[in-house]
């Protein structure tokens, strides 16, 4: 994770644009305006090159903010977890303006990894569960076990339509009332080819409406913190209910 932290300060090192960049909007106009020395400067369309530079510093100092706090989580004990959990990234990436650009710089990188990530390898199912499903980890047996054991029905790698694209989230769970939630766990989080690809899928999500906390749960682990089966319940009791 330490070089993820240095991968993202050099690439905000190779961003000159000075100042903090936001938007404002008013009868489904949006403009731009960038916050330098005291003093607040609008952004025209001829400055496009300038926004997207200012939109996407903006997201990597946040995603740097919590990739240096998820070091910080996961090298202290579980007890320290609300202090340092952030999300800040992911609140950006909720605003539409924003998306729109960070989406468009990631374009072709979203395209590779959507290439990748739309066929399931069938021959890395090699866990079988209590109720006949086979599935790839360890992990997802105790995520499967759980929504069983709590009479939620769920359907494993199941076929969804993103976009463009098919995937195929771990966990698709249907609510009593009908309601659908994915669920992603995302099981090599300390491998930081692992965690960029997770972050691209998890872009694409967002832009189809599929959110954490309201119809997306995210579970992680790493090989010093594995996946804790109270933290399973949780989120079952949180959202699937």
């Amino acid at each position: 994770m330490e070089g993820e932290i240095s991968g993202i300060q050099q690439r905000l090192e190779t961003i000159t644009e000075e100042g903090t960049i936001y938007p404002t909007q008013k009868d489904g106009n949006v403009k731009w305006y960038v916050w330098k020395n005291g003093r607040r400067e609008y952004l025209s369309k001829k400055n496009d090159k300038e926004i997207r530079n200012l939109v996407n510093k903006k997201y990597l100092e946040l995603y740097l903010k919590d990739t240096i706090n998820e070091l910080r989580l996961l090298e202290t004990n579980r007890k320290a977890r609300k202090k340092y959990k952030t999300d800040y990234a992911q609140k950006m990436l909720k605003q539409k303006h924003y998306r729109s650009i960070l989406l468009a710089v990631d374009k072709k990188d979203n395209e590779e990894t959507n290439e990748k990530t739309q066929v399931p390898n069938p021959e890395a199912l090699k866990f079988y569960t209590k109720m006949g499903i086979i599935v790839r980890s360890k992990s997802e047996v105790i995520i499967a076990t759980a929504l069983y054991d709590n009479n939620i029905k769920f359907e494993y790698e199941k076929a969804i339509k993103i976009s463009d694209g098919i995937y195929y989230p771990d966990f698709t769970v249907e609510k009593k009332n009908g309601d659908i939630i994915l669920w992603e766990h995302l099981g090599l989080i300390d491998n930081p080819d692992y965690r960029n690809k997770a972050y691209r899928k998890i872009l694409k999500y967002n832009e189809n409406g599929y959110y954490q906390g309201k119809n997306l749960i995210l579970t992680y682990e790493t090989a010093e913190s594995p996946l804790d089966p109270m933290d399973v319940e949780h989120e079952i009791e949180k959202m699937c209910r």
